[in-house]
C-alpha cells in the first residue's frame, strides 16, 4: 500500500468515527481524542489529515451532502427513464418511490445534520463554511428539482429553490420525531409531498 493510499485509508476511518461519535455523543461530546481513539489511531494521525476539529466537521457535512444530491439526481433520472419518454408525472414520481424509502434509514444522518446546523448557531466561524455547503446542497437539489419538472413538462406552484429547502426540512425534520416515527415512514412523506406537487403544477407548451 503506497503512503497516499494508507492516509486516504486513515482520514476515511476518522471520518467515519466522526459520523458516528457526533450522532450518538453530540459535537461537543465528541472531542478528537474520542473520534482517533474510536478509529483505532491517535492525535497525531487526526492532525495530520485535519487542521481543526472543525475542518474535520465541514468534512465531514460537505462529502454528506455531495453524496446526497448526487443520489438523488441519480434516482430521479432512473425514474425518467422508467416512466418513459411520455410518461406521466405522477407516474415518474410513483418510480421514485423505492429511492425515497431508503431516507432516513441511517438514523445518524438527520441527526448529524441537526447538531451541525445547531453547532453553526453557535459558532460564527464554523456557520460562514457550514452555510456555503448548506447553500450549495439545495442548489443542487433545486436543479435536480427543476430538472425533473421540465422533462414532465410541468411548472412548479413554487420556486424550485424553496421546494429543495421544504424537501430537505421534512426529511431532517422527521428524525426529530425520535422512535415513535418508523424509519420508513419518512419516505411516504416525501412521497405524498411530491405527488401533491405534481398534482398542483401546470402543463408548460410544447
Amino acid at each position: 500500500m503506497s503512503r497516499e493510499e494508507s492516509q486516504e485509508r486513515t482520514r476515511t476511518a476518522l471520518l467515519d468515527s466522526a459520523r458516528e461519535q457526533i450522532a450518538t455523543h453530540g459535537v461537543a461530546a465528541a472531542s478528537v481524542r474520542s473520534i482517533s481513539e474510536a478509529a483505532g489511531f491517535s492525535q497525531g494521525a487526526f492532525y495530520s489529515n485535519f487542521a481543526s476539529k472543525e475542518a474535520m466537521l465541514l468534512e465531514v457535512m460537505a462529502e454528506h451532502m455531495r453524496d446526497e444530491a448526487a443520489r438523488f439526481g441519480a434516482a430521479v433520472e432512473k425514474a425518467l427513464l422508467e416512466a418513459g419518454p411520455n410518461g406521466a408525472g405522477l407516474a415518474a414520481v410513483e418510480a421514485l418511490r423505492g429511492y425515497l424509502h431508503t431516507l432516513n434509514t441511517d438514523g445518524n444522518w438527520p441527526m448529524l445534520t441537526i447538531e451541525l446546523q445547531l453547532y453553526a448557531n453557535r459558532s460564527e466561524s464554523f456557520a460562514a463554511q457550514f452555510n456555503t455547503s448548506k447553500t450549495l446542497f439545495q442548489s443542487e437539489i433545486a436543479k435536480t428539482l427543476t430538472h425533473l419538472f421540465t422533462r414532465l413538462k410541468l411548472r412548479p406552484a413554487l420556486d424550485p429553490l424553496k421546494l429543495a429547502i421544504g424537501f430537505i426540512a421534512l426529511s431532517n425534520g422527521y428524525a426529530v420525531q425520535g422512535n415513535t416515527a418508523a424509519p420508513e415512514g419518512v419516505g411516504e412523506i416525501m412521497f405524498t409531498f411530491l405527488d401533491a406537487l405534481i398534482r398542483s403544477s401546470q402543463r408548460t407548451e410544447g
